[in-house]
């Protein structure tokens, strides 16, 4: 049998993951979500995402 010598990503259990691992990246992205959704980029990005999703919903009832 091989051993193993790195972990196996369907190794891992999210239990394993210290909470403030999650809290920290969360921290670290949030501004840069935040600036992104407020440019006329991320904004306009939403709009279509919504009017996709809408028309989906309208199309699935």
């Amino acid at each position: 049998m091989k051993k193993k010598n790195c972990y196996d990503v369907n190794d891992v259990n999210s239990a394993e993951i210290p909470e403030f691992v999650y809290e920290s990246l969360a921290r670290s992205l949030l501004p840069v979500i935040q600036k992104y959704y407020e440019s006329d980029e991320g904004k306009r990005a939403f709009a279509e995402w919504k009017e996709k999703k809408e028309a989906a919903a309208k199309g699935s009832t």
